[in-house]
């Protein structure tokens, strides 16, 4: 790795708190010198959950009977999005979704994939828009029955071929009301086999409230699951996954948007992460909403600690993809008030936002610079996203 100096920044570290005026040093001896004078610098923020194939749906026409359940949500809008990808509408898609990630701060994604109508080959898709974009991936297909036992076979194929390629793969799930005991016995088999990671859409609503026991009835459920969302599980089993060593990621505006209740992070136990569902890269915005949301909850003297949690998917993405101490943003952010560990939380979550992130950093290398992607021409892949999402969208219709 070339040697890289960050000089002149309020270096800032999440976990825990601290912040203090001190040079960064990348690598061995540098060779380039990144001035960040009067900026904060942050390690590289991770999305612990998210969806590439989803960055063409924004603005897209709503059905023409408005849904009227979280199912219906998924028949009417997400399942048939899904369906009508091709290689091409993936492409553009995971293009710019890891461009705006870049952007935003984000030098780490755990994605959820699916495309029942290009399975194989999909990740090496997601895989190549990863590199490009200078972002790493986590990436599993999020194998179900939904399309037959024949279509289950072939996400877990495709899961099984990633990991044997050496991608940062994993072993997918969609839900478990998705999938038969067959599917999930399967997809439990493939993770301890092969040492993967297993990802899974848990008790989001209630029509998935019994996913968490057919998972422990399979011996799916360890320190190497992820659980998403979790708003339905039982106190019993919000118990048993924390005693198990189980991740589960908090998608605080994707549960409101889609009115499927509310997570209650504090019972989810230590090992809680942040995600986007696939909304989009800005984990600001996420945690602000996930204090706020846990404020309404809880009360003025209740709530939350959403940096913990912007750490934690710092860490989860650390396990999934090794450690990652070359990853940093520089901030423009000139802070009106005085800025120390004892009060960096009240910036984080109501001073900086994913306009302030001006350098990209990751394995030591310059991604982001002056807020312009090095390696992507931006304009290209926002002209090509607007044409296959007009395309996109005439074949949902």
């Amino acid at each position: 790795m070339t040697g890289l100096s960050i000089a002149g920044g309020t270096v800032v570290t999440l976990d825990p708190p601290a912040a203090e005026r001190r040079d960064l040093v990348l690598g061995g001896e540098p060779r380039r010198t990144l001035d960040a004078s009067g900026c904060l610098v942050l390690p590289g923020l991770a999305i612990a959950h998210t969806h590439l194939y989803s960055a063409l749906a924004r603005g897209m026409p709503v059905p023409a009977e408005p849904p009227r359940s979280f199912r219906e949500i998924l028949e009417k809008v997400w399942w048939r999005l899904d369906a009508a990808l091709d290689e091409k509408l993936l492409e553009a898609s995971a293009e710019l979704a890891l461009l705006d990630a870049a952007l935003s701060g984000v030098t780490a994604v755990i994605d959820h994939h699916e495309s029942p109508s290009f399975i194989d080959g999909s990740l090496d898709v997601l895989a190549r828009a990863a590199r490009s974009a200078g972002v790493k991936a986590a990436l599993c297909y999020g194998a179900t029955d939904r399309h037959g036992a024949q279509g289950a076979r072939e996400g877990l194929a495709e899961c099984e071929r990633a990991i044997r390629a050496g991608l940062p793969a994993m072993v997918g799930l969609h839900a478990g009301f998705t999938v038969s005991d067959e599917t999930l016995r399967t997809a439990a088999d493939l993770a301890k086999r092969t040492g993967a990671w297993l990802h899974v859409h848990v008790a989001e609503a209630l029509c998935d409230a019994g996913s968490f026991e057919r998972l422990e009835k399979a011996d799916a459920v360890g320190p190497k699951t992820i659980l998403v969302h979790g708003v339905h599980l039982s106190a019993a089993e919000r118990e048993r996954a924390t005693s198990a060593g189980t991740w589960i990621v908090h998608n605080p505006r994707s549960n409101m948007q889609n009115a499927v209740g509310y997570a209650d992070p504090k019972t989810l136990g230590p090992r809680v992460a942040l995600g986007t569902d696939g909304m989009d890269a800005d984990l600001f915005m996420e945690a602000r909403v996930a204090h706020v949301r846990a404020r309404e909850a809880y009360g003025p003297e209740g709530g939350i600690d959403a940096i913990a949690l912007l750490a934690s998917s710092g860490r989860l993405a650390d396990l999934a993809l090794g450690e990652r101490p070359g990853d940093w943003i520089v901030l423009d952010y000139d802070p009106p008030t005085p800025l120390s560990a004892a009060n960096l939380a009240g910036h984080v979550l109501f001073g900086l936002g994913v306009h302030h992130v001006r350098d990209v950093v990751v394995n030591g290398e310059i991604v982001v610079k002056n807020r312009q992607h090095v390696r992507l021409d931006a304009a290209r892949i926002r002209a090509r996203a607007r044409e296959e999402a007009a395309r996109l969208w005439r074949r949902m219709a």
